[in-house]
């Protein structure tokens, strides 16, 4: 990691894995020892990295495994709905093509054609392609939102020659246990 990739880390990255971080309304965050805002170059001597560490660490990770265990998914949901919505408007197009090749103005099973036809197109246009592109817009921002986070953590542990295995363990889809098994070692 570079010198200045870790010099543009804010400093209250630092207080929010350091169990002497204090936060006030009214002040925001500052040090327990000092009463201060917290004010320093590179990394703080008198940071104390111990239970909220573990916290934070698990807590990004999971959050960031989790995500990643979605990213198949969301592909298909997304290309299966696009897939969907295509179809929809080909029939939408061949039902049109149909009435307008054969149209028999003194029938009423024309006109519902012609309506089931627009309603095909435009249901389409309107409702399903929107709901891929949520899936896919929902993922890409909560992956870029974890993937920053982990990112500023691992960061700021680098300052502090701290290290860390993990190994999360989450739940089979069709078990009643929701418990996530994170075993974490630190090495400092």
């Amino acid at each position: 990691m570079n010198e200045s990739s870790t010099l543009n880390i804010s400093i209250t990255k630092h207080c929010q894995l350091c169990d002497h971080q204090e936060v006030d309304f009214k002040t925001g965050t500052y040090c327990r020892i000092t009463n201060k805002k917290p004010e320093f170059y590179r990394k703080c001597v008198n940071a104390k990295l111990d239970s909220k560490l573990e916290f934070e660490i698990n807590t990004i990770n999971i959050e960031y495994e989790g995500i990643l265990k979605i990213k198949w998914r969301t592909y298909i949901n997304c290309i299966a709905f696009y897939i969907l919505g295509t179809l929809l408007i080909i029939a939408g197009c061949y039902v049109g093509l149909f009435l307008f090749k054969n149209w028999n103005y003194g029938h009423n099973y024309d006109r519902y054609l012609g309506y089931a036809a627009v309603i095909l197109i435009l249901g389409s246009i309107l409702f399903i392609f929107p709901i891929a592109t949520k899936y896919l817009s929902y993922y890409i921002n909560n992956y870029k939102l974890t993937k920053t986070k982990k990112e500023n953590l691992d960061k700021v542990l680098s300052l502090y020659n701290i290290k860390y295995d993990i190994d999360i363990t989450f739940p089979k889809k069709n078990s009643d246990d929701d418990y996530i098994d994170v075993d974490l070692k630190i090495k400092k």
